[in-house]
């Protein structure tokens, strides 16, 4: 047995043996998991998902590109196609870009070099999380949130037009081979894309969970809430946010634990790509390179704009979610993919899948 083999293995009975002696640690860190995925991550982002993948499989992608061209190329070098990609990795949340840029690989509009352009940018909280639920929730201020939502969306455009002065003008030779299936035009292809969605949004749902029991069981074994909430942040962010918010920590450091996003997000992301393979390397340093590009706008916009007092009070209580997955905000979902679906044009669109 290798040397890699061993310590896998070695972590795989640590983690067993503490499933036994803490158990019921185990089972509330899974509950939490569990009240995340259904007040959070369901109501919020599973339509997102959906739209960014229907995106792509409607032909809409293709029809946007056309107006969306010279700006697209002139900020990240990318095709017009991937303009709405880009968007959805703005306000859709985590995974809902890196699906749609995978979704636009598959159908052969971008590049394999290109998804990976697009990853090192395309991936960043939506602002329902941002603003209501860290800035609200967990801080207490909407000021906080609304400045911590302004440093992603500078850091994003920092990392995206850097990222494009090191790609290159590319064309896309053809699309990956998939199982072809009877072209159903919108209908099939919102199916389509609803279907792909429940199976992406069912894997960051398990992962979620996951995260969540092992780090209560991490938790139980930390004494030190510094620590405990470095090792929260860099696995799992909306457990992370809730700790550094217990601690006091200053707003900038939220901002560096939003843009490095926990391993469970890159997990998520993986997942999202499905047979697509990025280097993960690479996708690991654009994490890190955006979380610290976002700490530092971060860092002067407090300066400008010093948040009130209560932005730095502790949390006392337990902390949910459950803000950014009301009534109201499903409302506003539901309504969103009413108005895409009304808006489309009366004539046929026929899906990639004939390609």
């Amino acid at each position: 047995m290798d040397k890699k083999s061993g310590v896998l293995l070695a972590a795989v009975l640590a983690a067993a043996c503490a499933l036994l002696v803490f158990p019921e640690q185990a089972a509330q860190g899974a509950r939490n998991g569990v009240g995340y995925s259904l007040n959070i991550l369901l109501p919020s982002l599973y339509p997102f998902m959906v739209l960014s993948v229907f995106i792509v499989k409607s032909g809409l992608s293709e029809k946007l590109g056309a107006a969306l061209e010279k700006p697209t190329q002139a900020l990240f070098r990318l095709p017009g196609s991937a303009a709405a990609s880009v968007v959805m990795g703005v306000v859709g949340g985590y995974p809902a870009g890196a699906r749609s840029a995978a979704a636009l690989r598959e159908a052969g509009l971008i590049t394999q070099s290109q998804e990976e352009r697009m990853m090192c940018f395309c991936v960043n909280a939506g602002p329902s999380f941002v603003v209501t639920a860290v800035g609200v929730g967990f801080l207490g201020s909407a000021q906080a949130g609304g400045i911590l939502f302004a440093s992603q969306l500078l850091s994003f455009l920092a990392v995206g037009i850097l990222a494009g002065l090191f790609g290159r003008r590319e064309t896309p030779s053809a699309p990956i081979p998939r199982k072809k299936k009877k072209s159903g035009g919108t209908a099939q292809a919102l199916i389509d894309s609803a279907a792909d969605a429940a199976y992406s949004t069912l894997m960051m749902c398990c992962l979620v969970i996951l995260f969540a029991a092992g780090m209560n069981l991490l938790r139980s074994a930390l004494t030190s809430p510094l620590l405990s909430a470095a090792c929260s942040c860099a696995l799992e962010i909306t457990g992370g946010c809730a700790d550094l918010a217990r601690v006091g920590a200053p707003l900038w450091v939220f901002a560096l634990a939003i843009g490095w996003s926990g391993i469970c997000v890159h997990l998520q992301v993986y997942a999202c790509l499905g047979e697509i393979r990025i280097r993960k390397g690479l996708f690991v340093f654009c994490r890190l390179a955006q979380g610290a590009v976002s700490a530092a706008i971060c860092f002067g916009l407090t300066k400008l704009f010093p948040p009130s007092v209560e932005t730095f009070t502790n949390v006392t209580g337990p902390m949910t979610g459950v803000l950014s997955g009301s009534a109201p905000a499903a409302a506003a979902l539901a309504l969103l993919c009413a108005a895409l679906l009304f808006s489309m044009p009366h004539e046929k669109l026929e899906t990639d899948d004939a390609k």
